[in-house]
Formats: C-alpha cells, structure tokens, sequence
C-alpha cells in the first residue's frame, strides 16, 4: 500500500492499526526487507504448548471449572 503511494494515515485507516504502528512496520520493512519480530523478543513462555492445551481442554470441558481447580489438575505454577 506504501509503494502504490498511500499516506501512512490511509494505511492505518485501511488496516485498522495506529499510523505509529504503520510507520514503525514501514520502517522496519525498508531497513530490514522483513515485518517479522526478532527471535527471543517477547515475554518467556510460563507454559509449555502441551500444558497450554490441556488447561484450553479441561475449560471447554467444565466452563464453570476454577482457575485453581485447572491448575491443580495440569500441575502448572501458573495458569493464564
């Protein structure tokens, strides 16, 4: 959309995203050639996939299930 000459304004607009958060892909785009984030950026994962799945799992089963009831049952310190 930059390329066919659109204002950062009408991106943002068009994609339903800040013009900062344009301008910063933008950016990015043209110093870098990608819009993906750097490996290891972002909070550490609490959770494996494996215990995310069953904590997912054990909620579609009971909706009414407790936070502590799911944790207890996966043996999990931390439950999102």
């Amino acid at each position: 959309m930059k390329t066919a000459g659109w204002s950062t304004c009408r991106v943002a607009g068009q994609v339903d995203r800040s013009e900062c958060a344009v301008r910063n892909c933008w950016d990015q785009w043209t110093r870098e050639g990608t819009h993906a984030r750097k490996t290891g950026s972002g909070t550490t994962r609490k959770t494996t996939r494996r215990e995310d799945r069953r904590i997912v799992r054990k909620a579609l089963v009971n909706p009414t299930v407790t936070r502590s009831t799911i944790r207890a049952d996966v043996g999990v310190a931390n439950v999102p």
